[in-house]
């Protein structure tokens, strides 16, 4: 390793040590659920009309009951589960072979299995069969455990190996997915209530919370969303709000990171207001704060900056020239960060 590449390094802990206390000094949050409390591959099986969630895609619609179960040592545990598609952009079946999922869990059947305290589960599906798709849903999982690694305001995730059966039992197919935790479960883990706002002013929001999900999005290359308004439904797109007490400023929180440049899925597009030429190219969205308060958000990025590139070395589930192109691009950020005329030019001085 270089002395300046030592020396930057250093300046950064000692930064982050210096100008990070209102980060480091969060409120303590609740145990995590047993589901996401370990990072190992967890192996299911999910018995269900799967054939018919892919045809329909209907929202709307109720289908036929079936079942989540998975080994606990010798013995089988059988979860009663109900399956809904979810999702905008990944439920039209041009853009995927298969639907997005809720599973809904029987209450009376989780109870002391891994799946306790479950209600509803977001599971995130390989969009389709070819290979390379198991490359972008890994990439969008590690997304959220690097946002994990930055901060304990965001969604936990764990992956699964999944075999999808039909109703009768026979195996449609065996693939990867990631189980990403219900808002309500952040909500209690967070000692926080959920929002439910059409949109809010800018200045309603917690301005570190927000300064760090909006450079972790300019990290991954995500312009797809907002932090104080949605086009359907309640605030905010591709984010949701928290509030830990009354009086208190909004906490928001961002998921859904496939259309960003780090995932980079052929079906992933660039909202058209933005006018960006592809997903690959950065766009700093992010509101003007007091410089304190910008410097602290970004020092947890250098603070971080090892463990965040480690995560994306990774090669379990990506190609090794994928994961070097994946490591390449969040260099692209830190060459920008470490640059202070490139961050001025790109970032502090384009913020609304």
């Amino acid at each position: 390793m270089s002395i300046d590449r030592i020396w930057v390094l250093s300046r950064s802990l000692l930064g982050a040590l210096i100008l990070a206390p209102s980060l480091q000094a969060q409120p303590a949050s609740s145990p995590q659920d047993p589901l996401f409390a370990d990072d190992s591959q967890l192996e299911i099986t999910l018995r269900g009309p799967f054939e018919e969630l892919d045809q329909k895609r209907d929202k709307t619609a109720t289908y036929p009951k079936g079942a989540l179960s998975y080994l606990d040592g010798d013995e089988i545990v059988n979860i009663g589960t109900s399956f809904l598609p979810r999702g905008n952009f990944r439920l039209k079946k041009e853009n995927c072979q298969h639907a997005q999922l809720w599973l809904e869990l029987k209450k009376k059947h989780v109870r002391r299995t891994l799946f306790a305290k479950q209600k509803k589960l977001k599971l995130v599906v390989q969009c389709r069969d070819s290979k390379r798709y198991q490359s972008y849903l890994r990439k969008e999982f590690q997304a959220y455990r690097m946002l994990n690694q930055l901060t304990d305001l965001s969604y936990r995730v764990r992956w699964v190996e999944v075999t999808f059966q039909n109703l009768e039992g026979e195996t449609l197919r065996r693939q990867p997915a990631f189980f990403i935790e219900h808002k309500d479960r952040l909500a209690k883990r967070l000692d926080a209530k959920i929002v439910n706002k059409p949109h809010i002013a800018k200045t309603e929001l917690d301005p570190e919370q927000a300064t760090m999900m909006s450079l972790f999005n300019y990290f991954i290359g995500n312009a797809d969303y907002s932090l104080i308004s949605s086009k359907e439904g309640s605030c905010c797109h591709n984010a949701k709000l928290f509030l830990r007490s009354q009086g208190t400023s909004y906490l928001p929180v961002i998921y859904d990171f496939d259309s960003s440049g780090y995932v980079s899925a052929p079906y992933a597009i660039t909202p058209a207001q933005l006018n960006l030429r592809s997903v690959r190219q950065r766009l700093y969205r992010g509101f003007c704060v007091e410089d304190d308060v910008f410097e602290r958000a970004l020092e947890q990025f250098q603070m971080q900056r090892e463990s965040l590139l480690a995560i994306a070395t990774e090669t379990e589930f990506v190609g090794r020239r994928t994961a070097k192109k994946g490591v390449s691009y969040l260099e692209g950020f830190y060459d920008v960060v470490d640059n202070p005329k490139q961050l001025n030019r790109k970032v502090r001085d384009v913020c609304r």
